[in-house]
């Protein structure tokens, strides 16, 4: 007997699903699919190429690197209150598999730090001896915007939901879909391009295995907000928070990439049908 398939559609690398009772363990599939070993990838040959790159490439990619050393640390640590947000919901989905599926994502959030630290210490030249002096030396080089995105929103956020105060739809709007749907799409879309020329295979490899596993927590977070039903005018400030969002790395980003990471909310509200058609044109 042919297996199902794992989604109905897919909208701008993202899966959506239809159907409610298959869905959480769909992810899990999906997970199960995609680990991978943050230390198996061979970083050598970046480091010996990285002080040959001229000084404006390497403050580039320094800049975004450095700041998915912090965000993905940040996400990683804050992930908790999320899961616990979801086991206590009303939702049509049973609460504990929607829970499970959060921890699943906070494994893979571990690996994602894990990875860009061995990058800082090991190609950019981070001084320190534990991850945490790192992350220390790496905030000197994070865009101001992204600091407060990640160390000060995202804790307020997750505060909130710890106490009872906000709900989940609000949390996933904030952390699925802005923070991973926009900053980190933009972030890594500008890294894959710029690498595309192969001189640092090792960091491009583990930025492609990174946003693999992004689309899938995008798409969890998409359905989570089509379980919650949030309101218009959540959805509503959402759409208009993607700019802002994408606009976090500055010049570290070209504008164009900027754009079209900003643009993919709506098209996934859309394609979830939670916005009307014509607020996708």
């Amino acid at each position: 007997m042919a297996e199902k398939p794992l989604w109905d559609r897919v909208v701008g690398g993202h899966f959506v699903l239809a159907k409610r009772s298959f869905w959480p363990n769909f992810f899990s599939r999906i997970v199960a699919r995609l680990q991978w070993n943050p230390m198996a990838i061979d970083l050598a040959p970046d480091a010996r190429a990285w002080k040959e790159l001229p000084a404006e490439r390497r403050d580039r990619l320094t800049a975004l690197l450095a700041g998915f050393c912090v965000a993905e640390d940040a996400v990683a640590e804050h992930l908790t209150p999320f899961a616990d947000a979801a086991r206590g919901s009303t939702l049509p989905s049973q609460e504990s598999l929607m829970a499970w599926v959060f921890f699943l994502q906070r494994r893979d959030e571990q690996r994602h730090a894990k990875l860009f630290d061995r990058i800082g210490a090991e190609v950019l030249g981070l001084p320190g001896e534990t991850a945490e002096d790192r992350r220390a030396a790496a905030r000197e080089h994070v865009p101001t915007a992204v600091l407060e995105l990640f160390e000060e929103r995202l804790p307020a956020m997750a505060a909130e939901l710890d106490a009872g105060r906000t709900g989940l739809g609000d949390g996933v709007s904030l952390y699925h879909m802005l923070l991973e749907g926009v900053v980190f799409d933009a972030g890594q879309r500008a890294l894959l391009d710029d690498l595309a020329d192969g001189v640092l295979p090792g960091v491009r490899e583990g930025v492609e295995r990174v946003e693999r596993d992004e689309r899938w927590h995008v798409g969890f977070g998409l359905r989570c907000l089509v379980e919650t039903q949030p309101s218009a005018e959540l959805l509503d400030g959402l759409v208009e928070r993607a700019g802002e969002a994408a606009a976090a790395w500055g010049d570290a980003v070209p504008a164009a990439t900027r754009e079209r990471s900003a643009r993919k909310v709506v098209h996934r509200l859309h394609a979830a049908r939670l916005i009307e058609t014509r607020a996708a044109a």
